[in-house]
């Protein structure tokens, strides 16, 4: 029984156990519409990549609306929320603040583009790379939505001013 046991154990495969920074926490912890607002986020930065390359610049949140690119499409399951895009540089970012729902989280998309000289990083939750060859970083943050108002400038670091990154894990 012993050896059967012995086996069993060495035939699965390893837990990888990644550790998060102090600013990181997985989207799980998250009530379920915030869970879906995390997961369409995610799905809408290769769109948001898509547009880029197509247009040579970054689709405002009104040109992902009218594509049909949710969150920024409204539907009776998503949170109506004010989207604005800001720019700096390599850095863009897309913010999302709840209009009506004061206990639903505001939303930050962070992409920094590099120069194409870089070396594409392997492809990982946070890095892509476009279908120009360009390598981009991505990262998704969230935020509680208190009386604190959202800054205007690009945040390079959103983690200093209370943000929270939301890792797929």
């Amino acid at each position: 029984m012993w050896a059967v046991g012995l086996l069993v154990q060495r035939g699965r495969a390893p837990e990888v156990v990644v550790e998060l920074a102090g600013w990181q926490r997985s989207f799980r912890e998250l009530p379920e519409r915030e869970q879906r607002t995390f997961r369409h986020l995610r799905e809408a930065l290769f769109e948001m990549e898509r547009l880029r390359v197509e247009t040579g610049q970054w689709p405002s949140p009104e040109r992902l609306r009218d594509e049909g690119v949710e969150p920024f499409r409204e539907d009776e399951l998503t949170t109506h929320r004010a989207w604005a895009l800001r720019h700096h540089g390599v850095y863009a970012t897309w913010v999302g603040v709840p209009v009506e729902d004061a206990t639903a989280q505001r939303w930050l998309v962070l992409v920094i583009e590099p120069s194409t000289n870089e070396a594409a990083p392997p492809e990982d939750e946070e890095h892509h790379t476009r279908a120009d060859g360009v390598p981009v970083h991505v990262t998704v943050w969230s935020q509680a939505n208190d009386d604190a108002p959202v800054p205007d400038e690009v945040l390079a670091f959103p983690a200093a001013q209370g943000w929270v990154q939301r890792v797929g894990q």
